[in-house]
């Protein structure tokens, strides 16, 4: 018993000829009484009275009828459901986010993507920093933000250059070396810099000066916090001093930034899968491309660290 010979016993049905039934269905009166005796042959009903005048169904054809309708109904409804959930999964895409991000251009990139893709589906999750590559791997993430000192290159993954950051040194707006324009890592001799130590954090994602450069310099590193939140606050209290990429633009309230003239500016990259590139991926990393192009546009005002 196929589908079609359902279509076709359901047009004889409510047509109650088979001549009907036939144009109902784009095909032939003979094609249709072929596909009607095979179904009864196949199922040993008898579904139709046939006389040369008219059509009817017999009880049995009746009932079969009823059944046939409304399973062909829920039929075409998981059809449609499946459908449905197979294309919501083509235009899903799930996007890493770091902490403390360029909130205004992401917006805006989410934005014209959502222009551009209006049936898509974009999740923003929080993205690992001890093992950053690992969420784009496992599938866990369409695209992600790096910066490229944190990973080697990698064949499995393609990576966009979007722009660059240079480090600076965040600190309470009362420390004595918040009104220098620019600092050296000698400056910071006698201060406290936070570090993450062993934790999985933000502040070991940046990757600048290392803790036995800092040591050099005469820099207390004793201070730590298994966050960059947890750090923020130590700065803001004026216990300890941060040193991360950011834009210079950069405003973070409550803390000054200096820049430090050390250390060469840091590539912020997007990246994602090489293989099997999807419209949606690509498309959102045109995207970034363009809104990152101008490094003067008003939209990087906010933070990126």
């Amino acid at each position: 018993m196929t589908i079609y010979q359902l279509e076709c016993f359901i047009a004889v049905a409510e047509e109650l000829n088979f001549s009907a039934a036939a144009e109902r269905l784009f095909t032939t009166q003979p094609a249709i009484t072929y596909q009607i005796n095979a179904l009864e042959k196949e199922t040993g009903l008898h579904l139709f009275e046939r006389t040369t005048r008219r059509t009817k169904l017999t009880t049995a054809g009746q009932s079969f009828y009823l059944d046939m309708v409304q399973m062909t109904s829920f039929g075409r409804q998981a059809l449609k459901k499946a459908q449905d959930i197979q294309e919501a999964d083509r235009s899903r895409l799930t996007v890493g986010l770091r902490q403390l991000f360029d909130y205004s251009t992401f917006s805006s990139i989410l934005a014209e993507f959502q222009h551009q893709f209006p049936n898509a589906c974009v999740d923003v999750v929080p993205q690992d920093n001890r093992r950053p590559l690992e969420q784009l791997r496992s599938g866990q993430l369409d695209i992600g933000f790096f910066y490229a000192t944190e990973h080697s290159r990698d064949r499995d993954i393609s990576f966009t250059p979007l722009f660059s950051l240079g480090y600076h040194v965040l600190m309470n707006p009362n420390s004595p070396l918040a009104d220098r324009r620019a600092l050296h890592l000698a400056d910071l001799k006698g201060q406290s810099v936070v570090s993450s130590g062993a934790f999985d954090s933000f502040l070991s994602a940046c990757q600048g000066p290392s803790l036995e450069q800092l040591a050099q310099v005469g820099v207390d590193c004793s201070k730590i916090s298994p966050s960059f939140e947890g750090a923020l606050i130590m700065i803001q209290m004026g216990t300890a001093m941060s040193i991360v990429p950011c834009l210079s633009t950069a405003v973070i309230p409550g803390i000054v930034k200096v820049p430090l003239l050390d250390f060469p500016p840091v590539t912020v990259e997007i990246a994602a899968m090489r293989h099997a590139p999807r419209l949606e991926v690509q498309s959102f990393i045109e995207i970034a491309k363009q809104k990152y192009a101008h490094p003067h546009d008003p939209l990087l005002m906010e933070t990126l660290i």
